[in-house]
C-alpha cells in the first residue's frame, strides 16, 4: 500500500480565537481531564495528522506488510483503541437483540420498498450517492437511505420505517449512524479506510442474493467474509477494505457506526459533542445568548422522533422538512 508507519506527535493547545480553539476549550470545561484521549484526538486532527500503521506482526498471519491490507488509515484517530478486523458479536448484547429483529425489519423494509418511487417520494435523500473525495472509492453502485446521522434521527424516514427505527432503538446500538445501503449487482468497493478508528461499523444483512454463496463479500484487512441474510457482523473500517457484489441483483444491508467499545462513556459524550458543534456551531460560542440558543436549537433534534399515529409507509407519517443530503 505504500504507507508510512506514523506516531502521534506532541499536540499543544489550540488558539482560543479559533473555532476548534473554542470547542477545545468547551470539552475541557466540560468533561475535564477524562476526556483527554478525545482532546488530543481533536488536536491531531487540527494538525493535519493522519495515522497510518500496520496492524500485522512479522510472525502473525499478515506477516508481510507490503502485501497484506492489514493497515490501519485514519484521520480522526483516538490513541490506545484496539485493532480487529472482525468483532466477535456474541460479546455485545445488542448483536444479538438486533438480529431477534432480522424478520420483522425485512418484513418493513420489502414493503415499504416494493414502490421505489413513491419511496422517493416521501423519503428523505432516498439513496443518495458517495457525497465527498473520500467516499468516492465507493462507486456508483452504493447507495443510502438514511435514519440517523451523528446521533440526530431523520423524522422523515423514521416514520417510513418505524418497525425498523424501534427495533435499532430497543436493541440498545451504540449508533452515531443508522442507514440502509444498498449496492448494485455485479458492482464492487474499492479499497479504501472510513478514516476514523473511534467508530465500528455494523452490518444487519438485510436482503442478500444468493445469499450463502460467496457471491456478496467484504474484506476487512486481510480477512473475508460473506453477507448472510440476518446475520450481523461487527469490523473495523479504519482498516483498509474492500466488497463486492457478483449477484445478479442488488444487495441491502443496514447499517450502523457504532462507538468503539474502548471508549469510556465521558469520551462517547465528549466526541458526540464534537459532533453537535460541527452541527450547530454556536455550541462553542463564547457568547452565553449565542449558546443558549444553540443549545435549545439541540434539544429540539435530540430525541427519539414521534411516530405519527398513521406511520409508516404510505401512511402520511411525519412532517416533511427541507431535504438534506447526508454528510459523510
Amino acid at each position: 500500500l505504500g504507507m508510512a508507519v506514523s506516531s502521534p506527535p506532541p499536540t499543544q493547545p489550540l488558539s482560543p480565537t479559533t473555532f476548534a480553539g473554542m470547542v477545545e476549550k468547551e470539552l475541557l470545561d466540560r468533561f475535564g481531564s477524562e476526556a483527554q484521549r478525545v482532546v488530543d484526538s481533536w488536536r491531531l486532527m487540527e494538525q493535519g495528522y493522519e495515522h497510518k500503521q500496520f496492524m500485522g506482526s512479522t510472525d502473525g498471519d499478515h506477516g508481510d506488510p507490503d502485501g497484506s491490507n492489514f493497515h490501519q488509515y485514519a484521520h480522526s484517530y483516538v490513541a490506545g483503541l484496539t485493532v480487529k478486523t472482525f468483532w466477535n458479536t456474541e460479546d455485545f448484547d445488542w448483536c444479538g437483540k438486533l438480529a431477534m429483529k432480522y424478520k420483522a425489519i425485512r418484513k418493513e423494509f420489502d414493503k415499504v420498498t416494493k414502490d421505489m418511487s413513491a419511496l422517493q417520494e416521501e423519503g428523505n435523500n432516498v439513496w443518495a450517492g458517495a457525497l465527498t473525495d473520500d467516499a468516492t472509492s465507493y462507486g456508483t453502485g452504493w447507495r443510502t437511505l438514511v435514519l440517523m446521522n451523528r446521533g440526530v434521527w431523520d423524522p422523515v424516514n423514521v416514520n417510513l420505517f418505524p418497525q425498523t427505527a424501534k427495533a435499532v432503538r430497543d436493541s440498545g446500538i451504540p449508533a452515531l449512524e443508522v442507514f440502509f445501503a444498498s449496492m448494485q449487482p455485479n458492482t464492487d468497493i474499492k479499497l479504501h479506510s472510513d478514516f476514523t478508528n473511534f467508530v465500528l461499523t455494523s452490518h444487519l444483512a438485510l436482503d442478500i442474493p444468493e445469499s450463502g454463496s460467496n457471491k456478496c463479500r467484504i474484506t476487512v484487512g486481510d480477512d473475508t467474509r460473506q453477507w448472510i441474510n440476518g446475520e450481523v457482523t461487527l469490523f473495523d473500517t479504519s482498516i483498509m477494505h474492500d466488497a463486492v457484489n457478483e449477484a445478479s441483483k442488488t444487495r441491502y444491508i443496514l447499517m450502523f457506526r457504532v462507538w468503539h467499545p474502548d471508549l469510556t462513556d465521558v469520551e462517547r459524550d465528549a466526541l458526540q459533542f464534537i459532533y453537535d458543534c460541527l452541527e450547530i456551531p454556536g455550541l462553542a460560542s463564547t457568547d452565553p445568548e449565542e449558546r443558549f440558543r444553540a443549545e435549545m436549537e439541540l434539544k429540539a433534534v435530540k430525541g427519539f422522533p414521534k411516530i405519527a399515529a398513521s406511520g409508516g409507509f404510505g401512511g402520511g407519517g411525519g412532517s416533511k422538512k427541507p431535504k438534506r443530503k447526508k454528510k459523510r
